[in-house]
């Protein structure tokens, strides 16, 4: 019997993996400014979600991908945007593209982007 345990990748494993970073190298090596992003990340979006912000996505209705493409036919393009537990909204993003046929559901840019968001609200 062949039985697949899934573990559960820790937040700084994902934005480590996943996210980009930047780094000044006066100050910090390429590796210790993705663990710094890493860790900012991570700690942004528990903070985020324990304060009770949330995130909404909607597909953007004035953009598509002929802002920066010329392939035809131009695909969607996302908006998300970071609500505190009032309702109000504090922070966003448009313009997001997932590719052709993508969308956030499922794709891990989706999380990258609501901790970016968490970062710049909780910084």
């Amino acid at each position: 019997m062949n039985i697949n345990i899934m573990s559960r990748q820790s937040a700084f494993d994902f934005f480590f993996e996943h996210a980009g970073c930047s780094y000044n190298p006066k100050k910090e090596s390429a590796f210790a400014g993705r663990v710094r992003g890493a860790t900012e990340l991570a700690r942004a979006e528990y903070v985020a979600w324990d304060q009770g912000y949330t995130f909404g996505w909607s597909i953007d209705p004035y953009r598509d991908s002929s802002e920066w493409y010329d392939e035809e036919p131009p695909w969607q393009v996302w908006d998300c945007i970071m609500v505190d537990e009032d309702g109000k909204i504090v922070q966003s993003l448009c313009f997001i593209d997932f590719g052709r046929d993508g969308s956030p559901w499922g794709d891990s840019y989706k999380r990258v982007v609501e901790a970016e968001l968490a970062l710049e609200q909780i910084s």
